[in-house]
């Protein structure tokens, strides 16, 4: 059986405080626990702090918490900064409207290697269907086979066929990344320089480091049956630019691979990190 080394788990944010306990509980159920949770925050308005002190001793590391001021819709920029503090050379990235399957991090990290990218899909769920997260926590999300199809039926859930796990058939030959349930090491995601941070639209940032990924060689897998995640529906908050496809496009005719603007590119200063761990809490 492989040896599964510690990851850091960046978790996509902005203003969602009254969705952050549910992610904590199912996070803190994961079955592999070595892992240090990154909140890469867009700079939300709301106090995240008293929260992660509340959770943080359910966890085996560090939460870190990963700020910087709003100005927009930057999501590759909080991104890229939640990586350059990571401590770890396996980087999962999720949003924060996704939780995880108690296999989660265990089946990424049972399949990351490096030159691979791994990407899952996701299930749509209406958030009255989850029970409080101190009962998460205790029992799990308990969204098991039976329970999805009847939701499904009730029309609270969509797309519950990526909700089980298989073990066999279990990969999708034609899905790209999907960037709220990707991981890469450390090392690939600096060979590209990251996200590029150019991208400031919804959806675009992940189909371009797939493109600059395979462009510079590297493999992208789709594990649909393995990494299994549930969306919470919402309305959209940002749509997807005109501009961002243009990119796209101008990227692909030049053959990029390096972001013209992303993780190399980071600098003190321009963000804030609170790590809280149990007894204790630093900020710079």
């Amino acid at each position: 059986m492989k040896q599964l080394e510690p990851a850091s788990v960046i978790l996509a944010t902005y203003n969602d405080a009254n969705i952050l306990e549910w992610s904590l509980a199912a996070f803190a159920r994961q079955s592999f626990a070595d892992f240090e949770l990154i909140l890469a925050d867009d700079g939300s308005r709301e106090d995240y702090e008293p929260i992660l002190r509340k959770w943080v001793g359910r966890f085996a590391r560090e939460i870190v918490h990963v700020r910087h001021e709003r100005c927009d819709f930057r999501k590759t920029r909080i991104q890229n900064r939640a990586v350059s503090v990571a401590r770890t050379e396996r980087l999962i990235f999720v949003d924060i409207d996704c939780l995880p399957h108690r296999n989660f991090v265990h089946n990424h990290l049972a399949f990351l290697e490096p030159r691979v990218a791994l990407t899952g899909r996701r299930v749509h769920i209406r958030r009255e269907i989850l029970q409080p997260a101190e009962v998460i926590y205790e029992r799990g999300l308990d969204l098991r086979a039976g329970k999805l199809i009847l939701e499904w039926l009730r029309g609270r859930a969509r797309v519950i066929e990526h909700g089980f796990e298989l073990p066999i058939l279990y990969e999708s030959k034609n899905n790209g990344i999907l960037g709220c349930n990707f991981s890469i090491m450390k090392k690939d995601f600096a060979a590209v320089n990251g996200f590029n941070e150019e991208f400031l639209g919804r959806g675009g940032e992940d189909t371009d480091i797939d493109l600059r990924l395979r462009r510079n060689g590297m493999g992208v897998r789709c594990l649909r049956n393995k990494l299994i995640e549930y969306h919470l529906t919402h309305e959209v908050r940002v749509g997807t630019f005109e501009s961002d496809s243009a990119r796209i496009q101008e990227a692909q005719a030049a053959g990029e691979i390096r972001a013209r603007k992303g993780l190399a590119e980071v600098r003190e200063g321009e963000f804030t990190v609170t790590r809280y761990a149990v007894g204790r809490q630093e900020k710079r």
